[in-house]
């Protein structure tokens, strides 16, 4: 596939947005301080035991760390399967977290029941064909969160005097105001009470309506990105000791509501001609937009990007991600740009983190990953991807066999059964494809051993009978061929093979383990910080005893 940063746009979405080719885009570091979001150890399960199952839970995100900071796209990145969605849907609420906690500015919202949290963010999900009603226009799609959340609710500031009551009608807030703090209420006629210059509402955002009271008539301001002006608005003055300020807005709630849908489509590069069509009357490309156009729809703070282009063609992908990034330079948000196609993440993304088995095992800035990645299966993902960037030079990296479960992650490194720079014992001194053919038959030993036997094979290892024997044999002539083995190896895969036709292959793939075992079998590798500390990857080679990730894959791979 080509590279969407890079490709000319050769054809058109429908939109009238004939853009030949994304722009080239700078990715200076995020402004660092407090961040937005901050997730410890957050792990999402999903038990499914039964009284006739004992299985343990899939461990779909176990134990990640990771902080996301205003204004940056964090792109996330890994195999499918690895996570990456569930994370995702974990941070806005979709999923229930296990453990672990997400914090927003010092919030925590982990339950997802956080009404303020539900308002912040959003969502544009992978396929547009799945995430779209079909019964429904596009323009009630893009309702449809307004509707839920109960928008809007206009708060109200008064200038000019030391002190006033609000009275609201329509859909104003109103709710009494302490000095010095905001306040919002709901659609219909409301009364409360507010400071001169009182913030009310979100106090990032100010008011949605300041009221200026001087000598003469009333002036009204109105927040930007609000579908009202001055002219909706009717204010009256009943001055006193404590003047009563009148607020009416002359449109309907369901007025401003519409207003806000086509406002909203045509940010996205639709038109007001399109509200009333249903989602198959368009291409794919126009309902990705409308998706976004629905994620902004409460004007969001964050939002998570799962996986937005992957179904689109590289043509429409290029639109898209101009549009996305055009959205976040005019609205200023953050991004969780989750993907698998590494060449738009080093165009889009501030800094990467790689997911692997329900975890993050690197994260950093884009361009130092992407530059000199410091965990083996970031360089394995680089390798094997045209138009990534990457400095490697060498033959696509090709990682043995498959990621484990889920349900029965390895107890060491959860990237050991499958790494090309995986530490090797001192002793034995054996060749690399020996010990790779020992790694793979003591994974297959203990996916057997995880495996549901049947009642039949069951029964013939409680009799002693020989279980599944022609397989077993079948998968050593497979890894080793049919040479003699080494002398320290010949006697302990003999063993092991045993163990497993007498039915118990946990005992043989601890055998194995037990002769030829690795410090990555062992240990599960902590977060190191590399390069200038604003990096970090869970592999053992970043301690100083060891020898580079990309040095030692490059020997292997001779």
């Amino acid at each position: 596939m080509s590279d969407p940063a890079t490709s000319a746009a050769a054809g058109r979405d429908g939109t009238g947005d004939d853009r030949d080719a994304v722009a080239t885009r700078n990715h200076p570091a995020a402004a660092r301080g407090d961040p937005l979001v901050s997730v410890r150890d957050l792990r999402t399960y999903y038990d499914e035991r039964t009284v006739l199952s004992r299985s343990p839970p899939v461990k779909a995100v176990d134990g990640v760390s990771l902080d996301l900071f205003e204004g940056e796209t964090l792109g996330l990145v890994g195999e499918s399967g690895c996570g990456k969605t569930t994370f995702g849907r974990t941070l806005v609420g979709l999923e229930d977290a296990t453990g672990g906690t997400v914090e927003v500015e010092g919030r925590d919202v982990t339950d997802g029941g956080d009404a303020d949290w539900q308002r912040r963010v959003g969502m544009v999900f992978q396929d547009p064909d799945e995430s779209l009603n079909d019964r429904q226009t596009v323009g009630q799609i893009v309702r449809e969160p307004l509707e839920a959340q109960g928008w809007p609710r206009l708060s109200v500031a008064v200038e000019g005097v030391p002190e006033a009551t609000v009275s609201g009608s329509g859909p104003v807030v109103g709710g009494r105001v302490e000095r010095g703090v905001g306040a919002t209420a709901d659609a219909g006629s409301s009364t409360g009470t507010a400071d001169a210059q009182t913030v009310t509402g979100d106090p990032e955002d100010g008011p949605d309506l300041t009221v200026s009271l001087g000598r003469g008539t009333p002036e009204v301001s109105v927040r930007e990105r609000l579908p009202l002006t001055a002219d909706d608005v009717t204010v009256s003055v009943d001055r006193g000791e404590r003047p009563t300020v009148s607020v009416r807005v002359e449109k309907s709630v369901a007025e401003l509501r519409r207003d806000r849908a086509e406002e909203l489509l045509a940010r996205v590069g639709l038109s007001e001609e399109h509200v009333r069509r249903y989602p198959h009357q368009f291409s794919g490309g126009q309902r990705q937009r409308v998706g976004i156009a629905r994620a902004l729809a409460l004007e969001p703070d964050f939002l998570v990007l799962d996986e937005p282009v992957s179904a689109l063609d590289v043509s429409v992908q290029a639109r898209i991600i101009n549009l996305l990034e055009e959205i976040q330079d005019d609205l200023g948000l953050t991004y969780l740009f989750i993907a698998h196609d590494l060449s738009v993440v080093r165009h889009i993304a501030d800094r990467v983190a790689v997911m692997y088995l329900g975890n993050v095992v690197e994260l950093g800035p884009t361009e130092s990953v992407f530059d000199d990645p410091r965990h083996p299966y970031t360089l394995s993902l680089l390798s094997a991807i045209p138009g990534s960037g990457s400095p490697w030079d060498g033959e696509r990296v090709t990682l043995r066999g498959t990621p484990p479960s889920p349900r029965d992650p390895p107890s060491g490194c959860p990237f050991a059964t499958r790494c090309p720079a995986k530490i090797r014992p001192d002793d034995p001194d054996l060749p690399e494809d020996t010990w790779r053919a020992l790694d793979e038959l003591r994974v297959v030993f203990r996916t057997r051993a995880r495996s549901e036997d049947s009642v039949v094979e069951r029964a013939r290892a409680l009799v002693g009978l020989p279980v599944d024997a022609e397989a077993i044999d079948d998968a050593v002539a497979d890894l080793f061929g049919d040479g003699d083995l080494p002398p320290a190896v010949a006697p302990v895969v003999d063993e092991a093979v045993a163990l497993a036709k007498g039915g118990d292959d946990r005992a043989a793939a601890d055998r194995l383990r037990e002769a030829f075992g690795s410090r990555c079998d062992d240990e599960a590798p902590d977060a190191y910080a590399t390069g200038d500390g604003d990096r970090e990857s869970r592999c053992l080679r970043c301690e100083d005893d060891y020898r580079g990730v990309a040095e030692t894959v490059a020997d292997r791979e001779r």
